[in-house]
């Protein structure tokens, strides 16, 4: 891996960090209706396409990936949400690839989080990320993003909810913007996975 795509890589890494660092000590003010220990688990399915360098279309139906989502105990309004998605792809006669996508990020609630569940009303979130994609094998490549999306939580059974997201974000690597979005369900668990 060359040096340069390594300092990338790190500085993306260190951005991440302190960006969820800085929302993790904004959100400990306040006070959370949202029980403690609650997680959202979901998996969906997404669309994506990039414009720039190399420009690409890509479609994962029925998921793209799967997520954990742990709210904040001192307010329900915040959420911090790992994100992950494999692919393997084997073809005879040549070496297997693996796809990966790796994303953190931090949701915002419009409402607290404890209101899509107890009231049975739709929940607006806005969600930063910071993330690495890429793929295994002797071309092997990954890439650094940064982005935001915008969604909504919207109620379907007691402890589901269908999940709705438009996103942007910018790749350093290939310097292109992508244009995503996902369409998923959720569960919610009042106990912490162990």
């Amino acid at each position: 891996m060359p040096i340069v795509r390594l300092r990338r890589i790190v500085r993306g890494a260190a951005f991440g960090a302190v960006a969820t660092a800085l929302i993790a000590v904004a959100a400990g003010d306040a006070r959370s209706q949202q029980p403690a220990g609650t997680q959202e688990l979901g998996i969906d399915a997404g669309a994506t396409i990039a414009l720039g360098g190399r420009s690409s279309v890509v479609i994962n139906l029925p998921a793209a990936r799967a997520r954990m989502g742990f709210f904040m105990q001192s307010d329900s309004r915040w959420s911090w949400e790992p994100a992950l998605g494999l692919s393997y792809v084997k073809v005879e006669g040549a070496d297997g690839v693996l796809f990966y996508g790796l994303e953190l990020g931090a949701l915002r609630h419009f409402r607290p989080g404890a209101d899509l569940r107890e009231q049975g009303v739709s929940v607006s979130y806005l969600r930063p990320f910071i993330g690495v994609d890429g793929y295994t094998g002797s071309a092997g490549d990954n890439e650094v993003s940064v982005g935001a999306g915008f969604g909504v939580k919207i109620p379907w059974r007691q402890d589901l909810a269908w999940r709705l997201e438009a996103n942007t974000g910018y790749g350093f690597d290939n310097r292109a913007w992508r244009l995503g979005a996902f369409a998923g369900l959720s569960f919610f668990t009042d106990r912490a996975i162990r």
